[in-house]
């Protein structure tokens, strides 16, 4: 559906309006205290009739099954009689301000049951895998405010979709039909490129492409071109793949990719810890935005406040908003300060797995999309197409690359802050389903060039400050193609989280809300 919201701030996620002294949970001991109060709360009863609820939600959640999971945990441990090891959990642990010191020396004392994955000074928490019988201690220790169960995230692909392209018309370049679904050739036209804006793809890797020019990132924890799933370089594609003479082309063509990877390569999961940490690593190398097409069933609450620390700084993070195919929320395109972007169809329709709830702000091609695939070395989509370099996948996983290389031609022509350029793409959807915004498509299908004319329009208002951008991105993309890369990365990393459940849960959670 179209929208009517506001100009600045239009997202209409369930915002949270709160003090900074109401937010700072080190100092006023809120998570405790709501846990003592909420603890018991069904989920049924959840009824939002403030904007701050929320928070709250995710508390009593997220706490309530640290503890309703260590019965169910040990009874399994105790009926199978084959299991040798002590079971563990990963879990965030908050200790109290000004008590980090006395909590680190406890740590060190249960140095052998005890493994610290990250750190998280800003909200003074450790992320620890510790043994479930330490669990009970670790709650009642002095120094800990409060715990909370690491969850798990998956890439949102339909592995079943997935099929080789052979490109035709003598190998020249193919334009995806996403391409012009979401008017990125208009927005070319009108100066827009992506250049100079750095795109951070939180994935399974992105592997060396000749189709992908310019990406760049961390090989720790794990080496950013190392792509065992085929997952993130086809995002990778559809955000930013070269406009030359063959292959495919991007929405963003001269945009910038710096690939973080958080899955190993057997694709399966990774953790929330992980997405937050790889998000702060995409800002500390200096991303504008930030495409993660990937979730899960269950919130965090330290996700929830990484996200709304982004999201101030100016940084737009996407997120896929599902492939469950009913009304569930999936995080973290569920959380306020993120755009969660459903799936669209060539003939503009819902797909029947994308998701279908109040958080879905945007919607974008996402059905049997064309991109890039790694050309060398082991790769689980690769191998199911004969290894061939180009293949079609569906998912909300490949919708939300399209809005985050629409995001990224907006940055490239125009100064203005995340909320005006959240409010562009929203103002300009174009209308699907029922009129307005609906849940199936939120705001409607994303549309570049009307996006642009948007903030070209409200840029001459006195009380907008919205600048055209002084990067060379009206200058024309070169047709000449380039070399394909050599020396392809070899060896990539096998190793993969501790634990890892063997499957997605099918019963998620309960549904916070009535919708069709």
């Amino acid at each position: 559906g179209g929208s009517n919201s506001p100009i600045i701030g239009s997202k209409r996620k369930i915002s949270i309006i709160v003090s900074s002294q109401w937010i700072k949970l080190t100092k006023n001991n809120l998570i405790s205290s709501f846990i003592k109060q909420k603890q018991r709360t069904a989920l049924s009863l959840f009824i939002m009739h403030f904007n701050s609820i929320i928070i709250p939600f995710l508390l009593s959640l997220s706490t309530s099954l640290v503890k309703s999971d260590d019965s169910q945990r040990l009874r399994r441990r105790s009926n199978n009689n084959n299991v040798d090891e002590e079971p563990e959990r990963r879990v965030f642990v908050q200790y109290k301000a000004g008590l980090r010191s006395d909590f680190e020396s406890r740590i060190q004392q249960r140095f052998s049951r005890t493994r610290m994955h990250y750190d998280f000074p800003d909200m003074d928490t450790l992320v620890l895998t510790v043994k479930e019988n330490d669990l009970a201690d670790l709650r009642r220790d002095p120094s800990v405010e409060s715990v909370h169960n690491d969850v798990p995230r998956y890439p949102f692909y339909i592995p079943e979709s997935v099929k080789r392209r052979e490109l035709q018309d003598g190998g020249n370049q193919q334009i995806p039909y996403g391409i012009d679904m979401v008017q990125a050739q208009q927005a070319w036209a009108a100066g827009a490129t992506g250049a100079n804006i750095k795109v951070c793809v939180v994935d399974t890797g992105v592997a060396e492409h000749p189709d992908l020019l310019d990406v760049t990132g961390p090989d720790l924890p794990l080496p950013f071109s190392a792509d065992g799933v085929g997952h993130g370089t086809h995002c990778a594609g559809t955000i930013a793949a070269a406009d030359n003479s063959f292959g495919v082309v991007g929405v963003a063509p001269n945009a910038e990719i710096i690939s973080v990877k958080v899955f190993s390569d057997d694709g399966l999961y990774a953790y929330s810890s992980g997405i937050l940490s790889a998000a702060q690593e995409c800002q500390s190398l200096g991303a504008d935005i930030i495409s993660m097409s990937l979730g899960g069933p269950l919130p965090n609450i330290f996700e929830l406040l990484g996200y709304r620390n982004l999201e101030r700084d100016g940084i737009i993070t996407v997120a896929a908003a599902g492939n469950f195919g009913n009304s569930l929320w999936s995080f973290p395109a569920s959380y306020p300060g993120v755009v969660s972007v459903a799936a669209v169809d060539e003939n503009k329709v819902k797909a029947s797995f994308s998701q279908t709830n109040r958080q879905v702000d945007i919607a974008a091609p996402g059905v049997d999309v064309l991109s890039t695939l790694p050309q060398d070395g082991a790769c689980d989509i690769c191998d199911s197409i004969d290894e061939y370099s180009y293949g079609t996948i569906s998912g909300t996983s490949m919708a939300c690359p399209h809005v985050a290389g629409v995001l990224a031609l907006l940055k490239s022509k125009y100064n203005a802050t995340a909320s005006e350029y959240i409010a562009a793409i929203e103002n300009t959807a174009e209308d699907l389903g029922r009129v307005g915004r609906d849940n199936n498509y939120g705001h409607g299908l994303v549309q570049a060039y009307e996006a642009l004319q948007y903030l070209e329009n409200i840029s001459s208002r006195s009380d907008v400050n919205i600048n055209q951008s002084n990067d060379p991105a009206t200058e024309a993309l070169t047709n000449s193609p380039t070399n394909p890369p050599t020396n392809p990365p070899t060896n990539p990393p096998t190793n993969s989280p501790t634990n890892p459940p063997t499957n997605p849960p099918t019963i998620l959670l309960t549904n916070p809300e009535n919708e069709a």
